[in-house]
């Protein structure tokens, strides 16, 4: 609810309408060398056929590893629009999308589905230090 007293997110469907949909999800690095491991397999198993020296020389750090892991989940990548695709004929049109991987966030969200609800402020701002590396 709204400081107005008005639902949010109760507003009508109408055609030519533009959805956008920012997601916002944290992870916590427990293991980096296994994990850069994995993110490598994961990139194979994307991309039949490619050696491990390939894997190595395109996923080399965060970013690439994260990217890597959610395309395998099905988070992003070709899969996920192919599936989004199918929803052509059911009215909605796929749009492009944008992902951006911010390091060391200051203020990491909770885990759990409603545990960060009930948090103040803008929870998609970037962190200061993003903001200057964008620049």
């Amino acid at each position: 609810m709204s400081d107005d007293g008005f639902v949010i997110g109760d507003d009508p469907l109408t055609n030519g309408m533009s959805l956008s949909i920012r997601l916002r999800r944290d992870f916590t690095v427990t293991d980096a060398e296994r994990l850069l491991a994995t993110a490598r397999r994961l990139y194979r198993e994307l991309n039949p056929g490619t050696d491990e020296s390939t894997a190595e020389q395109f996923v080399t750090g965060a970013a690439d590893a994260l990217y890597v892991i959610l395309e395998h989940a099905g988070l992003l990548g070709d899969a996920t629009d192919d599936r989004l695709d199918a929803l052509a004929e059911d009215g909605l049109a796929l749009g492009g999308w944008l992902a951006q991987v911010v390091l060391d966030e200051p203020e990491p969200l909770s885990p759990g589905p409603r545990s960060n609800c009930l948090r103040t402020g803008d929870l998609f701002a970037l962190p200061p230090s993003a903001l200057l590396d964008a620049e």
